[in-house]
């Protein structure tokens, strides 16, 4: 078996064209697009759909900074406090795991509605956080947080969710959107 020599990049561009044009450049490489995304809503409508979707979009990663929030908040002079919120956030995801492990037991959805467990864990461990003195620091850090989210919620803009035509949305679909949003929560409301 002989050795082949590649050929050098001298050859291969005198070979193809010009390595100081803009095609040349861009032969091997994929065209890229900077997106920024957040905007300022055009209208209050637009406001009001845009944190409805984000807020549903993005519930799991809001309450995941919040609970950051309040654990980092915590650590350094509430032990206690840390400790009962660790234990609270073990007892809630082993319940939710039991849920997701076993969707169809007949003991769990009869015996106990899920909205429910989860807002009575919730109370207790706002109760024993208050209990333990970490009251000045869970109001805090929801009010941080809530401002945080609220503007992330306000002026975020998903490129890739919006619209089949890259993001591009009119404004005019954004106020039918709004007006059937709210026609579909009257009709439920009344039944219809």
């Amino acid at each position: 078996m002989a050795a082949r020599q590649r050929p050098s990049i001298t050859q291969m561009l005198s070979a193809t064209e010009n390595p100081d044009s803009p095609t040349a450049r861009r032969a091997g490489r994929p065209d890229f697009k900077f997106v920024f995304p957040f905007d300022m809503p055009s209208s209050p409508e637009a406001l009001a759909v845009r944190i409805i979707k984000n807020l549903s979009h993005f519930c799991l990663f809001y309450s995941l900074l919040l609970w950051a929030g309040l654990t980092i908040s915590l650590v350094p002079i509430r032990r206690t406090s840390l400790h009962i919120l660790l234990s609270m956030t073990v007892v809630t995801n082993s319940f939710l795991i039991l849920l997701k492990l076993m969707p169809q037991p007949m003991f769990l959805h009869r015996a106990m509605d899920k909205a429910a467990v989860l807002l009575t864990l919730g109370i207790v461990t706002v109760v024993a956080l208050i209990l333990t003195g970490a009251a000045m620091h869970m109001f805090l850090t929801c009010a941080i947080g809530a401002s945080v989210v609220s503007v992330h919620a306000a002026f975020w803009k998903d490129e890739l969710r919006l619209g089949s035509n890259g993001g591009n949305v009119d404004e005019a679909s954004v106020g039918d959107f709004a007006i059937a949003l709210i026609d579909g929560i009257r009709s439920r409301d009344i039944g219809v």
